[in-house]
């Protein structure tokens, strides 16, 4: 029995990688790859960035190899990980008995893939670097029926689009020894919503300050700004903890097509007043889609290959991120705001769920979308009074042409899983909107989807979930579905291809833990405090922050026009329009979408229209959307 650590194998030699062969184990991590040489001679490799290690109190610090050596002292846990801090993927080798434990992050951020061959596994940081094809033994239907349907447009954690390769789940670790393999399961524990007080505004403030400081340097902090609340405080306290000549800011000016030109004005103009307000620099990188399609794909397309992310974000964090390599070179640490708006308001922040000329309507009606998920409206949705919700009749009679299914008549362990269902595996976010609404499945192709998905991630969690830990579990399940999708596994994954890390300061574990006993009457609920509510008191009370510039149109054209949508423009009237067309023109999607599950005749029938030169919107536009960018970055 032998554990070797190897130069390499596979397709290139770069990354993180283990093949387990017969009665032999091969581990290989390049020079990118840090090894820690623990104690006991047990070796440790790290991919990724590891930021701290938590104390047995709320304190935190950068970590050390002694910290390793008596973290893992007794093996590895959930209980283990739960003390780092950071994005990354372990292996931990014993040369004793030859055997290696393989695990990520405690939010499962950096991607583990697996896969088998006979006798044969192996395990990696990314599909490249497999002995195999990833598609030898064909495409998983479920996890390309969850990419080109739920928004995100990628698989849930534990898939991915072959059936021949899976990914470690949340809290998962494998461990691997000649002639054996495992995966041991972390417990998830939930924790109760607390009636938080007057007080613990401080604390809030005091684990986001926190989490920036742990994460910044003093050789300079540069934020991806936007001109919303998240990445302005993020901003706010940066400059806060390091003094303004230590922050920068970058921002991309949006224009997708000649008609509409820019389609962000809002947001340059605000982001300029909060950067001049703190004396920031603010550099405007230009996202010009108007006469070209961006030249990061050449740099990008390899990698977004390689972990299935397929979406438009790979073009706008990609720009960044390159702005980034070539302008900032001094150790900055790079930070954005994403996950913040699911874990403040379960992603009801965006002024878009009832629109209204009255700004301040609008992000009440955010709140009333939160509201259907809280504790107070699942207790009605579980004793069967929910009917008789004057929020829940209004938000569904907005949702025209919408179909919904009937409450079960089963227990509350099935009506939980319809709640979960509509929150997680719909393009709709409304209890109890069906399945029916995705035109993309055949009706058999939905049933199994649905079948699959609620057993693989559904199932326990309805038989645990009570209104009192309602939040916690939407936040924990969050780490398996939005917050690792396309949308945003394209900030760390274009970051890592220009050669830097970046900060995402809401995934802190201690502000995860404040934000998932939160309750509802902070911002979630029918109150009158606004969303995000401790976020805002923090920038109101503690720290220097222009609170009179938060007011206006949000971000985009749409704040204004109602009409106007992104995809429409990038879908019909860019420079990918004619690339999309001839891609979609030899229907590519037939070569891995199976008949069985999906509707080819309905997707071809658009296809069709929009090669045409038809002006494809809606829900039609909603089906034709992933396939151009699936299409653009290819598969195995």
């Amino acid at each position: 029995m032998k554990l070797l650590l190897t130069k390499g194998y596979g397709h290139k030699p770069e990354g993180l990688k283990l093949l387990f062969e017969g009665k032999e184990i091969h581990v290989h991590g390049d020079s990118d790859i840090r090894t820690v040489t623990l104690k006991d001679d047990r070796k440790l490799l790290i991919a990724g960035n590891v930021i701290g290690f938590r104390g047995t109190d709320d304190s935190i610090r950068k970590v050390s190899e002694n910290d390793y050596s008596a973290l893992f002292l007794a093996g590895v846990s959930g209980e283990t990980v739960r003390n780092l801090e950071g994005r990354f993927l372990m292996m931990l080798c014993s040369t004793s008995d030859a055997s290696v434990h393989v695990f990520a992050d405690n939010y499962g951020q950096f991607d583990c893939y697996y896969a088998f061959a006979g006798e044969k596994a192996a395990f990696a940081c990314d599909l490249s670097l497999l002995p195999e094809s990833p598609s030898s033994n064909g495409y998983d239907q479920v996890g390309l029926a969850h990419g080109l349907t739920v928004y995100g447009y990628r698989p849930a954690k534990k898939h991915t689009i072959y059936k021949n390769v899976r990914r470690l789940g949340v809290g998962e670790i494998a461990f691997v020894k000649p002639e054996k393999f495992e995966i041991k399961h972390s417990e998830f524990k939930p924790v109760t919503i607390v009636d938080y007080k007057e007080a613990d505004h401080e604390h809030y403030a005091d684990l986001f300050l926190d989490a920036l400081r742990i994460r910044g340097s003093e050789q300079g902090n540069v934020v991806y700004l936007s001109s919303g609340w998240d990445s302005t405080s993020i901003l706010g306290g940066l400059v806060h903890l390091f003094g303004a000549n230590k922050v920068k800011a970058v921002i991309g000016r949006m224009r997708y097509s000649e008609r509409a030109g820019t389609i962000n004005p809002f947001e340059i103009e605000r982001a300029k007043k909060v950067a001049e307000y703190y004396s920031v620099h603010l550099e405007i990188v230009e996202f010009d889609y108007t006469r070209e399609v961006p030249k990061v794909l050449d740099h990008l397309k390899e990698t977004m290959k390689s972990n299935f992310v397929a979406s438009a974000t790979i073009f706008s964090h990609g720009i960044l991120a390159e702005h980034i390599a070539s302008n900032f070179k001094n150790g900055e640490s790079v930070f954005a705001g994403e996950i913040s708006d699911g874990a403040h308001n379960l992603g009801f922040s965006q002024y878009v769920t009832i629109f209204h000329p009255v700004l301040e309507f609008r992000e009440y009606s955010d709140k009333m979308a939160s509201y259907l998920y809280g504790p107070t409206f699942m207790k009605a949705f579980l004793n069967g009074t929910y009917r008789k919700d004057i929020i829940y009749n209004l938000l569904r009679n907005q949702a025209e042409e919408t179909v919904f299914d009937t409450q079960s008549k089963g227990s509350d362990i099935e009506k939980s899983k319809q709640l979960l269902a509509s929150f997680f595996l719909r393009n709709q976010r409304l209890p109890l909107v069906s399945l029916d609404n995705m035109k993309l499945l055949t009706q058999e192709g939905g049933r199994y989807y649905s079948d699959v998905m609620e057993s693989t991630y559904l199932e326990k969690v309805a038989q645990s979930i009570s209104p009192d830990t309602v939040y916690s579990w939407y936040l924990y399940l969050y780490s398996s579905f939005h917050w690792q999708s396309a949308t945003v596994a394209t900030l760390p994954l274009t970051a890592q291809a220009y050669g830097f890390d970046i900060q995402l300061p809401f995934y802190d574990s201690h502000l995860q833990h404040f934000l998932a006993a939160m309750p509802e009457n902070w911002g979630r609920g029918l109150d009158l405090k606004p969303t995000k509510y401790p976020l805002k008191i923090m920038l109101e009370k503690r720290i220097d922050y222009p609170l009179h510039l938060q007011v206006g149109p949000h971000s985009y054209l749409y704040d204004v026009d109602h009409t106007f949508n992104h995809s429409v423009e990038i879908a019909n009237h860019s420079a990918f329009t004619p690339l999309f067309k001839e891609l979609l023109s030899r229907y590519p999607y037939r070569e891995i979408l199976s008949p069985q599950v999906f509707d080819l005749n309905y997707i071809d029938a658009i296809t069709d229209r929009y090669v045409s030169g038809e002006e494809i919107t809606g829900a039609d536009l909603n089906t034709l959307f992933p396939l151009c960018f699936l299409s653009l970055i290819g598969w195995y």
